[in-house]
């Protein structure tokens, strides 16, 4: 098992500082749940986003920062489903500069979780070849 989360994990705090609250709404499939406790752990210096669902709470920090961008308390679905009802956003112009409109920022949102969606399908692309 890989080091990894744990090596971020201890890094990563709250949301602080003030907040952008948006009516989000996103349904979280079960599947994608199951992602979002795994997280995403950046790897190298490309990979821009660490996500991670601790407990019902989900958030997305900017790895170089470190500051927390998204964090949204989820609802969990005897299903396994979640869905996010409200999400925070962090709203410090220095830190973040959001979207001028909700949509925008919510378009924003959607795309940075679409991260936990490719990791996986990149990991079901990857060929193992036989060794020896």
């Amino acid at each position: 098992m890989s080091d990894i989360p744990q090596s971020w994990k201890h890094k990563l705090k709250p949301m602080e500082g003030p907040r952008w609250p948006l009516r989000c709404r996103h349904v979280f499939a079960i599947e994608d749940v199951l992602r979002l406790q795994a997280g995403l752990w950046p790897r190298d210096m490309d990979d821009r986003w660490a996500i991670w669902l601790d407990g019902d709470v989900l958030r997305c920090w900017r790895s170089w920062t470190g500051a927390c961008v998204y964090e949204a308390h989820l609802a969990l679905h005897k299903d396994g489903s979640a869905t996010a009802v409200m999400l925070d956003v962090l709203d410090e112009p220095e830190t973040y500069a959001r979207a001028t409109s909700e949509e925008a920022e919510l378009q924003r949102f959607e795309g940075v979780l679409s991260l936990i969606r490719q990791l996986h399908v990149e990991a079901e692309a990857t060929v193992h070849l036989p060794v020896g």
